[in-house]
């Protein structure tokens, strides 16, 4: 008789400890389960697993890089812009406010870095930051990067992982008459010098170095620039007004605009954001966008890169060339297009 009570008892133990074990498990599988949901819900709410920015366009211009953002897909209140600038090494973050940033909407972003250095930027990459439903906010992943040329000489290639510029993706670096340092085209590595010398604009100086003489420096040029043997950049000579050194130095060309004429009007008021000209091609396969253009007889004294161009729309007879940002060009400047910006800067 006991040994019957002993056996039914260790049937209901058993049972229990079953039970037990199915309850502990359900609550590890519930568990894992709800932090997905949770995770998977905080996406949905901000729209980070959708969300789409591109860079349409970057470059250097006036102290100040420029960048032009577009956002494409995602649902979500953007809250910030947060733009990261490298030189390839070190990395600076610049977080922009942004307000009603909608869907196909476009803005410009003119930063200012602080940290690094204008000149050695090589990339800028953007990323989101989006408001959570309790009001709190949290940063998305980058979307896009775009590679910058030197200067400012980049024409809207930009976008979709690194794919702007003259980046690392099909790009053929030069490095004529350089023995060290990184290309002007690619920024990739055009050689080392040894421990003893001193990679000094793309040539290797050794210590104590004598310089050469202006007339053996320059010798085979008739104008331009040339880096003597310590490294050093001497002007050879200058060409005279309306000319420019060609890129070996042997003479200097005319310099002849794609276009001139006389502002007419701007817009958004005088804003200068956009103008237009009847001396404007109206021609639908004219296309001056990443040209480069200089006003005289204006406070704007610079040379500006082209962002916009369009050709008559809307019933507006002219075509009109855009900048996304503002300029101090007015009517009644004249105007000169350039295919280069070293046509564009030349006296």
């Amino acid at each position: 008789m006991k040994r019957k009570n002993v056996k039914g008892l260790s049937t209901i133990v058993i049972t229990l400890i079953l039970i037990v074990l199915a309850l502990v498990a359900i609550g590890v599988v519930w568990g894992t389960v709800n932090n997905l949901i949770q995770k998977n819900s905080e996406q949905i709410e901000t729209g980070i697993s959708m969300i789409d920015l591109d860079i349409t366009n970057a470059y250097e211009q006036t102290g100040k890089i420029n960048v032009n953002v577009k956002r494409n897909t995602g649902e979500g209140e953007v809250t910030k812009i947060k733009l990261i600038l490298s030189d390839g090494g070190d990395s600076e973050v610049i977080t922009e406010e942004v307000t009603s940033f909608e869907v196909f909407d476009s803005k410009n972003f003119e930063l200012v870095p602080i940290k690094l250095i204008l000149g050695t930027i090589l990339t800028v990459s953007v990323a989101p930051v989006f408001k959570l439903n309790d009001g709190t906010e949290k940063a998305g992943e980058i979307t896009d990067t775009y590679t910058l040329t030197s200067g400012s000489n980049n024409n809207n290639q930009g976008g979709n992982g690194n794919q702007g510029g003259n980046g690392d993706l099909g790009c053929t670096p030069n490095c004529v008459n350089l023995q060290c340092g990184l290309d002007p085209s690619c920024h990739q590595s055009c050689g080392t010098c040894d421990v003893l010398n001193t990679c000094t604009n793309g040539i290797c100086v050794v210590p104590n170095c004598v310089p050469d003489a202006t007339e053996v420096t320059c010798a085979g040029v008739v104008c331009g620039e040339k880096v003597n043997n310590c490294g050093a950049i001497i002007t050879c000579t200058s060409c005279p007004t309306g000319r420019l050194c060609n890129s070996l130095g042997i003479s200097c060309d005319t310099i002849v605009p794609l276009n001139s004429g006389t502002v007419e009007e701007t817009w958004p008021g005088t804003s200068g954001m956009y103008f237009g000209s009847s001396d404007l091609p109206t021609a639908l396969d004219t296309d001056y966008t990443g040209k480069y253009i200089k006003f005289f007889d204006s406070a704007e004294t610079g040379c500006l890169q082209i962002i916009v161009y369009r050709p008559p729309v809307g019933g507006y007879q002219n075509s009109h060339i855009g900048f996304v940002f503002q300029t101090s060009i007015a009517v009644g400047n004249s105007y000169k297009i350039f295919e280069t910006s070293a046509e564009c800067d030349a006296p």
